[in-house]
């Protein structure tokens, strides 16, 4: 009978004992998760923190640029997001280069290393020159000034981000997938930041000037590339359309400052025919 109780005694003891065990894992995984969850939060608030600071330092600056060069600011800030990884980039750091630019700027570089695609799509790392810029503000100028005046071969070679060729942000931001970068996802990785951080806000009035331009780049897009036999006229050729002459006449959208100089003669000559026709028929 002693045997028995013993045994019971036993039994609770060692029910005890896990009991307590249990408890403090409990405790231990509850203190994990409220650590985990609160580096996690922190590092969301830090993240949070660096992309608010970085597009408030850089707005001001690219809208300014952006707009003096008929480009759209939101394309720029979201190149320079991606390139830059919020200036968190080793490039941007040490040569002030948030677009990815390679080359030498006033005989300025660095070398580093860099992701490229083949045309087939196969992505490599290699070793490339890049740009050193004295200021953050040469970076973008930069940028810009390449966009607006494209490749010694090729002074037309980024139109496609032109506010007077693409409709909008949109159609800018692709553009730049099978000119400015060998990642042909590159457009929509832009425009996918772009709905992230809202930023066609900046393109308030980006291209409020360029109204008939605008209105020509809508019709072009509608009908795609055209096979018209109309003589070319000295516009620039988009790399989107493949469209040469202006679809609308510049002169139906601005003010006339005069009476009108068109020679009428065709259309007096039209007219007199149609009135002897109608009184032959009488």
């Amino acid at each position: 009978m002693m045997y028995n109780i013993t045994l019971v005694s036993d039994f609770r003891e060692v029910f005890q004992i896990f009991k307590r065990i249990k408890k403090a894992l409990e405790k231990t995984i509850i203190m994990g998760i409220s650590i985990i969850g609160f580096s996690f939060a922190n590092h969301l608030i830090v993240n949070a923190s660096v992309e608010t600071d970085f597009i408030q330092q850089f707005k001001a600056p690219i809208v300014k640029i952006s707009k003096q060069n008929h480009l759209y600011p939101s394309v720029m800030m979201a190149q320079a997001i991606v390139e830059s990884d919020f200036g968190r980039s080793e490039l941007s750091v040490e040569a002030n280069n948030y677009f990815g630019v390679k080359g030498s700027y006033n005989g300025q570089s660095v070398t580093m290393r860099t992701g490229e695609y083949t045309t087939k799509g196969k992505h490599y790392v290699t070793a490339a020159q890049f740009k050193k810029y004295p200021s953050m503000i040469a970076s973008i100028r930069d940028n810009a000034y390449i966009l607006r005046h494209g490749t010694l071969s090729d002074p037309n070679y980024y139109s496609g981000t032109w506010t007077t060729s693409a409709i909008s942000s949109v159609d800018a931001a692709m553009a730049l997938s099978s000119t400015y970068a060998t990642d042909m996802d590159y457009g929509n990785k832009l425009n996918a930041i772009i709905v992230k951080y809202d930023l066609n806000q900046l393109d308030t009035g980006a291209s409020s000037n360029d109204i008939n331009s605008k209105i020509e780049a809508s019709l072009k897009k509608q009908l795609g590339t055209s096979n018209t036999t109309q003589p070319q006229e000295a516009t620039q050729q988009s790399k989107i359309t493949k469209i040469n002459r202006p679809l609308i006449p510049r002169n139906i959208f601005e003010k006339q400052s005069g009476p009108a100089t068109t020679n009428n003669s065709d259309e007096i000559q039209i007219n007199n025919i149609l009135l002897e026709k109608i009184k032959i028929t009488r």
